[in-house]
């Protein structure tokens, strides 16, 4: 239910990223447009092709009625040798090529695994003299995603250490490895000076929260920490966020074109100057999620406010954010820069789009 997909340009071309980043994919689904965000799994070192690798999200066994997963469903059923896709990117601040250090510690759960390959293949290809202790944690033994490969890394480099621990070893009976989900006991033997290291952390949202506190609650110092979400969507905080956009004059001020009766002040409302649109919406909507539904082309990356790709202008009014986005710089929020993909509409507001 897993699969990689290696992608060459037309014409060919080197691929220039950093390990760890990741790409967006353009696609048609049943007419439709549908963009997604996936982590590269291949190297740098290795630029003549680049690799996605995707698994299969099947709908929930005990809810045959909730849907699959759209596009890695669409991806395993329609794309084959010669297909041709779109790729924005690469995007994203979660590598190790921007903090060199000595020692590192990689967590991953799942499908998390997939920037930590991308990182850990670019270390052993580099020859980087980085020693590397590679945590990751799997249902069982058959889920573990590059499990050969990554082996075959520990054996080849001796400055590479693997650990694996299962979740549900009542299904594979003849693991001998870790068992159960990651905890303070077993950290401390996969990489006693885990203190010492910078870490990198990737996968579901609870068990990056739970590595989280653990890491916290043992002293960790946690400037040294870094993480990338895969599924699911943070709680929600609902901290207002004041927009301070910069006065625009003269010949850079937009055209707006409002539409007539406009919408009283506290209904949610995001007016797009360029394409002189004005959509009512609920609170609980993303300005990004409004223009898809509108037809107003905004990029997008990552949809979580991590890759900046959505950054658009706020020329009036107010958003909130679940939580503050980690791809805005200070300078930034002071011009009054928003992350379209996480911000919501706090009564009525104007956007540069």
């Amino acid at each position: 239910d897993v699969k990689t997909f290696r992608f060459v340009a037309e014409p060919p071309i080197l691929f220039s990223y950093k390990p760890g980043q990741f790409v967006t994919l353009d696609l048609e689904i049943d007419g439709k447009p549908v963009k997604r965000s996936y982590s590269i799994s291949s190297s740098p070192s290795r630029p003549h092709t680049l690799e996605i690798t995707v698994k299969r999200v099947p709908g929930p066994p005990d809810a045959p009625d909730l849907p699959a997963g759209l596009v890695s469903n669409w991806l395993h059923d329609n794309i084959n040798v010669g297909s041709e896709v779109r790729l924005n990117g690469p995007m994203g601040k979660f590598t190790c090529a921007d903090h060199r250090a000595d020692k590192l510690l990689l967590i991953s759960a799942g499908s998390g695994i997939t920037p930590m390959m991308s990182m850990s293949k670019w270390l052993c290809d580099t020859g980087a003299d980085v020693d590397v202790v590679f945590v990751h944690s799997a249902r069982s033994s058959q889920d573990i995603i590059f499990h050969q490969k990554l082996q075959l890394m520990a054996a080849l480099h001796p400055n590479f250490k693997l650990a694996i621990t299962t979740t549900r070893p009542e299904l594979d009976q003849a693991w001998s490895g870790y068992t159960g989900r990651l905890n303070q006991a077993m950290l401390e033997q996969m990489a006693p000076d885990f203190r010492d290291r910078i870490v990198y952390v990737c996968g579901p949202n609870p068990f990056m929260a739970g590595v989280k506190g653990m890491l916290a609650g043992l002293d960790f110092p946690m400037e040294n920490y870094n993480e990338e979400s895969f599924g699911g969507k943070k709680p929600s905080k609902k901290k207002a966020t004041a927009a301070t956009p910069e006065p625009v004059k003269g010949e850079d001020r937009p055209r707006l074109h409002l539409v007539e009766s406009p919408s009283t002040s506290n209904e949610p409302t995001v007016v797009f100057a360029e394409s002189a649109k004005e959509v009512s919406c609920d609170a609980e909507d993303v300005i990004l999620d409004v223009a898809e539904q509108e037809g107003v082309p905004l990029p997008s990356g990552c949809r979580m406010g991590a890759c900046g790709a959505c950054k658009r202008k706020l020329l009036e009014g107010k958003v909130e954010y679940d939580e503050e986005p980690d791809a805005l710089e200070d300078e930034e929020r002071q011009q009054g820069m928003i992350l379209t993909c996480v911000a919501r509409p706090v009564g009525r507001v104007v956007v540069s789009a």
